[in-house]
């Protein structure tokens, strides 16, 4: 027969075999929230113009992927009517990858211009957006 006493009175927690269990199954928990996916990592660049934001204006970023086989990679876009382009670095940095990513930012004012108006070096760290903003 239950004695309902005990349990209402939460005795049964101090017995050691079923501590152990409740400890065990609250670690397993935690351990799979933890295992969820991982947020996106994201490098959003803002490029204005006298204080307007640059529409189609193109930015090329190029890095190395930060496990092996460090290979390069190159990504170009053109900003959108808000001046804002975006690039989703998930396939090249991956956990494990020391946190992040250097990598090369250049910004093109005018679309097929053979010279780039500015290049600057910027760290994307993994799993977060990074915003960058180019201001002429």
């Amino acid at each position: 027969m239950v004695n309902h006493r005990k349990i209402l009175n939460f005795e049964w927690l101090y017995m050691p075999m079923k501590r152990f269990l409740l400890l065990t199954f609250t670690l397993f928990l935690l351990l799979l929230q933890g295992c969820g996916k991982k947020n996106d990592t994201i490098l959003r660049v803002y490029v204005g113009y006298n204080g307007q934001p640059k529409t189609a204006a193109k930015v090329v970023i190029d890095g190395v992927k930060q496990n092996p086989p460090y290979t390069p990679f190159v990504m170009s876009d053109y900003t959108d009517i808000n001046g804002l382009v975006d690039f989703n670095l998930n396939d090249y940095i991956k956990a494990g990858s020391y946190g992040g990513s250097t990598v090369d930012c250049t910004v093109y004012l005018i679309k097929n211009s053979p010279q780039s108006d500015t290049i600057k070096t910027i760290y994307v760290e993994g799993f977060k957006t990074t915003k960058q903003t180019f201001l002429f």
